[in-house]
């Protein structure tokens, strides 16, 4: 079948994603193919070549798609012709999370000669001066360079196996069903390596018998590389969890919270006020002397007057720091200020004053005045949900929470960070115009049971992790019996133990490296929806692959 200069310039792709996959489907050959937005290969196809190297041309007779959560698998029914030649084939293409495997199949509809059927592979020109593994078909394995300048002969031969590295992403390509061997298609200017079989050392051209078949495969997998670097990137601050609105939710615990617990965060006012968040001070008290855990007290007032009384229900004793808030503008007014750390002086407070925000970092920088400069420390507060719900969204806000830490340090003057409460659900909202209807009452968030949590507070952690930040608050002492309180419960352990730098993504996988005396405790995310595979390497060379389904969280020892 003949092309037309017609059909040649107005010829049709259509663009397959799945997963972490994404591709350009022209005809039956896969190009462009992309991980995570990010280029991996230039394209993959079957080719049917005759005895003088001239190609077939393909045609797509039937095409059948079936897509679930697991996968996506299309089935192409092929018919290669030219040249007096025939040739008919299926091209399955299985995408999943970690690969994309592409298999063919075919067979002589009527005999000829021919020097190549099968399976190719066009690796992009910039790949050149890229390191790369090569495995032989007896396991054997040997290091090699995609070359610079053109090579006149096959770079890379008898080939199993290739494993190289792309934007931190270790790739492999498996191949069965031959043995391949690649050639540099920049001697005919081509913007491609190919990788193809079979090796030009046997004879050919072969013919082809009617029936005569041809199976090959090959899959592409990958897997993200996650380096520890051997250098501080802060300590483990001080982890603990707030009263919320209704301490009565809180469950009785038969174990201590670890000793490292950070304070027990109270925002306190005379009375409880679920639109905003607060809770008694006395029912805070009486919840701190129950958990046996000192308290962190945000007072919530309207007056002076009013600040002052609410401190004086407070167990000055057992309390390790106090900040005080307007009831409306949620930061710390200067009347209110000066009244509490005159009272605090008074009656012989010794612990931590502490001011700022008590809703969004916005506030606080809008305010830079509310982190007084005669206060121990500078508070503000963390929901990643004012603008946008979907749980990508939410992922999102991780470096930017780093961000915020960095400038609310600088706005402190470098005065210690307490951050929080950091919570999936806003507590109350602080940017209302009017009383909230019972509707729009604070009910928490739906994703706080689940194991999206976990991972977002393992992302959370680590992003707040560095220079300044003191303490972090994680949603409600009601919460700790979940996935995530689970994990702020383990993180806690590690107060004061040195965290190591990475050169992860935080979009993708949360990595929180920690040095202990039995070696690196590294936890570890999934931050995405999709099954990931991932290579951590120690400092010391020490490497171990990680399989993590949508967002699970683990953790694990490295030497």
């Amino acid at each position: 079948m003949s092309e037309t200069a017609e059909s040649r310039l107005q010829a049709t792709s259509k663009y397959l994603n799945f997963g972490p996959w994404s591709v350009e489907l022209r005809g039956e050959e896969l190009v462009q193919i992309r991980h995570r937005g990010l280029p991996v290969l230039r394209g993959l196809r079957a080719v049917v070549r005759n005895h003088n190297w001239l190609t077939l041309a393909p045609s797509i007779i039937a095409c059948q798609a079936h897509e679930s959560a697991e996968s996506l698998r299309l089935i192409l029914d092929v018919a290669w012709e030219g040249y007096a030649a025939r040739y008919s084939g299926r091209v399955t293409l299985l995408f999943q999370a970690e690969s994309i495997t592409v298999s063919f199949q075919g067979a002589a509809v009527e005999g000829f000669a021919s020097n190549r059927i099968g399976l190719v592979v066009l690796h992009r020109p910039d790949d050149a001066g890229r390191p790369v593994t090569v495995t032989a078909p007896d396991g054997s394995r040997s290091e090699a360079t995609f070359p610079t300048h053109i090579s006149a002969h096959q770079p890379f031969q008898n080939i199993a196996a290739l494993d190289w590295e792309r934007d931190h992403i270790a790739y492999r390509l498996a191949f069965d069903g031959d043995v391949f061997e690649t050639e540099d298609q920049r001697n005919w200017t081509d913007a491609s390596f190919k990788t193809y079989s079979t090796p030009l050392s046997k004879p050919f051209p072969v013919t082809h018998h009617p029936g005569d078949t041809v199976r090959q495969t090959i899959r592409l997998s990958a897997r993200q590389i996650i380096r520890i670097r051997d250098e501080p990137s802060g300590a483990v601050p001080a982890l603990g969890t707030s009263a919320g609105t209704s301490t009565s939710e809180a469950p009785s615990r038969a174990d201590p919270l670890p000793a490292e617990f950070a304070p027990l965060l109270a925002e306190v006012a005379l009375d409880a006020d679920a639109a905003l968040g607060l809770v008694a001070a006395a029912e805070a008290a009486a919840l701190a002397k129950n958990l046996n855990i000192r308290l962190d007290a945000r007072i919530i007032a309207d007056t002076p007057e009013e600040a002052v009384a609410v401190l004086r229900a407070l167990p000055l004793d057992r309390t390790a720091r106090v900040g005080v808030y307007g009831r409306t503008s949620h930061i710390t007014q200067d009347t209110l200020w000066d009244a509490i750390a005159a009272e605090a002086k008074e009656l012989g407070y010794r612990g931590e004053l502490v001011a700022g925000a008590r809703s969004h970092f916005t506030e606080l920088n809008r305010n830079q005045d509310s982190a007084r400069q005669d206060a121990d420390a500078v508070t503000y507060a963390i929901t990643p949900q004012m603008h946008a719900t979907e749980p990508a969204a939410i992922v999102e806000t991780l470096p930017m929470q780093t961000l915020a830490a960095d400038d609310a340090l600088l706005i402190s003057n470098g005065r210690p960070l307490h951050i929080g409460p950091v919570t999936l659900a806003p507590r109350f909202n602080a940017v209302a115009t009017q009383p909230p209807l019972a509707e729009e009452l604070p009910t928490g968030d739906t994703l706080q049971e689940t194991p999206f949590a976990a991972a977002w507070l393992l992302g959370s952690v680590a992003a707040l992790t560095g220079p300044g930040t003191a303490s972090i608050t994680y949603g409600t002492i009601a919460e700790l019996g979940t996935a995530a309180g689970q994990l702020l419960l383990k993180l806690a352990t590690h107060r004061g133990s040195e965290v190591l730098a990475t050169d992860t993504e935080p979009e993708t996988v949360a990595i929180y490296p920690v040095r202990t005396p039995g070696g690196i405790r590294a936890f570890a995310a999934n931050l995405t929806a999709n099954a990931l595979t991932v290579r951590i390497i120690s400092p010391y060379g020490a490497a171990q692959d990680l399989s993590l389904a949508p967002w699970q969280t683990t953790a694990l020892l490295l030497p």
